[in-house]
């Protein structure tokens, strides 16, 4: 059990901008969730399940980051801090995000694999670009395996970590009491372990952009090809699916590789910039928030899902229902 030294007092602005950007975001993933499961259309239902999958990794990454850990960067000492009911556990709840971006990872590829067979799915070659996306898809889910087993390995350095922090008081000077708990903790990069866990999990990141790049390209060629045998209203539809699933897709890259870059790559540029006391907060809440953005971008980007949204809020089925029974009234009055 975590004693009372291990608690410290967040900065109130802090708290009052985390709890407004998560129920923000639970309304989101609340009407997201609704949308897709009873005003999407039935020939949209194989579409809407992967959509799904993908919407509810961004709510388990929030849940996880906002509820669970709300970590906490205690500049100029680039020390990650938890002070929830789970901070006893801070190590595990940090063992559970690369398994949340390992599901965001795979769910997205999922997506751009699946808008790729469905435009192909007439073609009846199998090109050897379209073959190498399914072995690059397959070496990202084997690299997945591999962080995984790595994130369970990294578990003493995170959890044992007072050798590390003499050396790190050494350095940024005298720590705070807190400082000294379980529920505070650094990237330790001078474990081999924890070093080839970031290194495996680069690899990752590469093999999964590469297999949701190529499907991208293949899907384009595909939607572009003269012998295709799609209607022009199809591939129309097609496209729109595509950009949608793009431009969400550039959220989560932008919203987790960038903050993640200035956390574990760039400790010297944090402690620089350590006099905007709301920088290594915004980062933390740039990652945790990423889903509700790219979920957002998703349904505004998409015809369909748009549509959707506009029968939701502005009852576009009932208003025509209302105009014919006011006729009806009208026609009996007369």
């Amino acid at each position: 059990m975590l004693n009372e030294t291990c608690y410290f007092d967040e900065p109130f602005d802090f708290m009052i901008i985390h709890y407004i950007a998560l129920s923000i975001s639970v309304i989101i993933y609340g009407i997201a969730f609704f949308v897709l499961i009873f005003k999407t259309p039935k020939h949209f239902q194989k579409y809407r399940n992967y959509l799904a999958a993908h919407i509810f990794s961004g709510f388990l990454l929030d849940f996880v980051m906002g509820v669970l850990w709300k970590v906490t960067v205690v500049l100029p000492v680039p020390i990650m801090c938890s002070n929830t009911f789970a901070s006893e556990y801070a190590p595990n709840v940090f063992q559970l995000l690369p398994a949340c971006f390992a599901y965001t990872g795979t769910s997205a590829i999922s997506l751009f694999v699946y808008r790729m067979e469905a435009v192909i799915v007439h073609r009846s070659e199998q090109s050897l670009v379209r073959k190498f996306v399914k072995i690059t898809k397959y070496a990202f889910y084997v690299s997945i395996v591999f962080v995984l087993i790595f994130t369970i390995l990294i578990y003493p350095d995170l959890k044992n970590q007072k050798p590390y922090k003499m050396k790190m008081e050494a350095r940024f000077g005298a720590f705070k009491p807190y400082m000294w708990c379980d529920n505070c903790f650094f990237c330790n990069f001078d474990s081999k372990i924890f070093f080839a866990f970031f290194y495996v999990a680069g690899c990752a990141v590469i093999l999964g952009g590469l297999t949701g790049g190529i499907a991208f390209y293949v899907t384009l060629r595909a939607l572009k090809s003269v012998s295709s045998r799609l209607t022009a209203k199809t591939r129309a539809t097609h496209r729109n699916y595509l950009l949608s699933l793009t431009l969400a897709a550039a959220v989560h890259v932008l919203c987790i590789i960038i903050p993640l870059a200035g956390f574990l790559s760039a400790i010297n540029v944090l402690i620089s910039l350590s006099e905007f006391r709301y920088f290594p907060f915004l980062l933390a809440l740039v990652i945790q928030e990423h889903g509700a953005a790219s979920t957002v971008i998703m349904f505004l980007t998409n015809n369909l899902l748009r549509k959707a949204l506009k029968k939701l809020f502005w009852c576009e089925e009932i208003l025509p229902t209302m105009e014919n029974s006011s006729q009806r009234r009208s026609t009996i009055v007369a």
